[in-house]
């Protein structure tokens, strides 16, 4: 019988180590109220502050009207009443997301979080106890060590 060496064990580890860092996926991360929401990275666009904002009449509730983005018309959303978080937010940034159909929306925020890497694999499903919030906007939450990351559904909100 042949023991595994002290090398051997260190090798694969770091292997493993760099295999869950391939798998990591990039979050932006902004604040509504108390919450601490997150979209992926490679769905943000850019981030402005204090842009113009053209009302649009007799629109949705939650849309606060379109902006002007070097030429291109995005429509704003304003995310709080969108996702029914009882806060009023007061546009100070506007988080520009890429559609699917290559066309940009802007959601405004109050605040910018992190730039974070998650794990795929520690994603967990929302949880049914979920207040304040619209839980059919929220695709999954990932368990931060000192609070809940709650992962949105890009696609449902822009629909």
């Amino acid at each position: 019988m042949e023991l595994a060496k002290k090398e051997d064990i260190a090798l694969e580890t770091r292997e493993d180590k760099a295999l869950d860092y391939a798998q990591a996926i990039t979050m932006v991360t902004f604040y509504i109220g108390d919450f601490l929401l997150g979209i992926p990275a490679e769905r943000v666009v850019e981030i402005n502050k204090e842009i113009e904002i053209t009302p649009v009449p007799l629109s949705e509730e939650h849309i606060l009207g379109i902006m002007n983005l070097r030429g291109q018309i995005v429509t704003v959303i304003d995310l709080a009443k969108k996702l029914k978080v009882n806060f009023e937010v007061t546009p100070k940034l506007n988080l520009i997301v890429k559609d699917e159909g290559e066309a940009s929306v802007s959601f405004v925020i109050e605040e910018i979080g992190e730039i974070l890497e998650i794990f795929p694999a520690k994603l967990e499903k929302t949880p049914d106890k979920l207040e304040g919030i619209a839980k059919e906007y929220v695709k999954n939450v990932y368990q931060l060590p000192d609070r809940l990351l709650l992962i949105l559904d890009v696609e449902k909100i822009i629909q």
